[in-house]
């Protein structure tokens, strides 16, 4: 080989290597950064309960009610026996991963879908169908929180992982879980903004808002007048986040006078059997209004007096719609400080682009 072509070889060497080098350089800065960018959302959407101790991209330990539960990934088959659980799965568009579903969730048809066919693990809150869930061979089980320990319990001998979501857990943290195990981050990212965005709205309401109102939650409408609901019950933090001061911070069977010396200037009527797409759907909600109207002691508050009770269907305030039952509340409380705020279009834009299981449209809502 000449000098000539010795010296060209050499060039084209060094060119090589160079070009080598830089692309290991840029691929190792990629994965830093992408590993780096990985760590930085765990720590983000890490809350109590749902604390990430370890992922690998094929596993994930998680800390959830006292114990540290690890999972393969990615999860494909989970038996969700909570709700709230249910709908992020929907949300995200991992419906598909559902196995089983809670007892209630078959009862909602005009959310769920066809996912209410699914076999129903549950009846009640402490009515467990072991042998159902065991062979449906779930990867992993959701729970409510007041009863993850127990079935934690049950399956640890199978093997099977079980975590727990309650009221008072971080929601963003859930949702960015789930998305986490079923390589659905992306989509739960939109719905976490989604959410995000929902209160922005309401919080701009409220900063206008001075003084907030009392409000007597009634948990139940078709099981009792007198039965509130605390901070174990979603429709708690429902009328919370309208701005509301509950006359009760405890879910419990409560004394009618008692309910008098709050003299609530908000009445939410919480309903679980409203079918927002029924015939009679308007006509049942204005009927819970006229019979609280018309109830002897009720009457004379000044929730009535003033036309401030309001209806809401207790399957919206668990999970994502939460705050969009807030701001409905909220809008029709504080009607100044709401003015040009409809909740129903982000109650169909949430139907819309999330949980496509339910149709826009009906009375989910009522208020006089």
């Amino acid at each position: 080989m000449s000098r000539i072509g010795k010296v060209t070889a050499a060039l084209l060497t060094i060119i090589a290597v160079a070009i080598a080098l830089i692309a290991t350089i840029t691929l190792y800065e990629w994965s830093a950064h992408k590993s780096t960018t990985q760590v930085v959302s765990y720590v983000y959407y890490s809350s109590p309960n749902f604390e990430i101790v370890s992922y690998n991209g094929t596993s994930i330990t998680v800390e959830n009610y006292g114990s540290n539960v690890t999972m393969k990934i990615p999860v494909k088959r989970i038996v969700a026996d909570n709700t709230v659980a249910m709908q992020i799965l929907i949300d995200i568009g991992a419906g598909n991963t559902v196995v089983g579903i809670e007892g209630y969730a078959k009862e909602l048809p005009w959310l769920f879908g066809n996912l209410t066919t699914l076999p129903a693990v549950s009846q009640g809150m402490w009515s467990w169908n072991y042998e159902e869930i065991i062979n449906l061979k779930p990867n992993l089980v959701i729970e409510w929180s007041y009863g993850v320990q127990t079935v934690r319990g049950k399956l640890s001998p199978f093997g099977i992982p079980v975590i727990g979501y309650g009221p008072q857990d971080n929601l963003s943290s859930f949702i960015y879980l789930l998305g986490l195990i079923t390589n659905h981050t992306g989509n739960a990212v939109k719905l976490i903004d989604f959410i995000n965005n929902v209160h922005q709205v309401l919080q701009r309401g409220l900063s206008k808002v001075p003084t907030r109102y009392k409000a007597y939650v009634i948990f139940d409408y078709e099981y009792s007048l007198w039965f509130t609901s605390g901070p174990s019950g979603d429709p708690y933090w429902a009328a919370v986040n309208a701005g509301l001061q509950p006359c009760f911070n405890k879910s419990m069977q409560v004394e009618p006078s008692a309910v008098l010396q709050c003299n609530p200037d908000v009445i939410i009527a919480v309903t679980w059997s409203l079918n927002p797409h029924s015939l009679n759907a308007t006509a049942y909600c204005e009927s819970i209004i006229n019979s609280i109207r018309s109830n002897p002691i009720l009457n004379t508050t000044n929730a009535v007096r003033y036309g401030r009770v309001i209806v809401i269907p207790g399957y919206l305030t668990e999970g994502p719609p939460q705050l969009i039952v807030s701001l409905y509340i909220a809008s029709q409380v504080y009607t100044n400080a709401f003015g040009g705020v409809n909740a129903t279009q982000y109650l169909n834009q949430y139907f819309e682009e999330f949980l496509r299981t339910a149709k826009p449209g009906g009375t989910w809502w009522c208020s006089g």
